[in-house]
């Protein structure tokens, strides 16, 4: 899913990415198999379409967003998917039914 309006509601998780930020596609990937369980609405934010969201963001990317709080960026990355343990202790671990 797309969207690039401000976000008020809560469970709303955006994702601030980019064509291309390898590192965004695994993230998003990650959050869509934790969203069922959590209850939470992705949200997927091209930087690229707005100039202040690429200024601001694009050293950063991916950057997760709950409430428009950042909580998550590609600092939080790491090459052996210690990542994945990260979102799933901010979102809740994902059910294995």
């Amino acid at each position: 899913m797309e969207g690039g309006d401000r976000d008020d509601a809560r469970g709303v998780v955006t994702v601030m990415s980019r064509p291309g930020c390898h590192l965004c596609e695994k993230v998003i990937a990650a959050l869509q198999g934790l969203a069922p369980g959590s209850g939470f609405e992705l949200r997927v934010v091209d930087i690229d379409k707005d100039p202040r969201l690429h200024e601001r963001y694009w050293l950063e990317i991916p950057v997760v967003q709950v409430e428009g709080r950042d909580v998550f960026d590609a600092r939080d990355m790491d090459l052996r998917g210690g990542y994945v343990k990260k979102l799933e202790a901010l979102f809740g671990r994902r059910s294995s039914a």
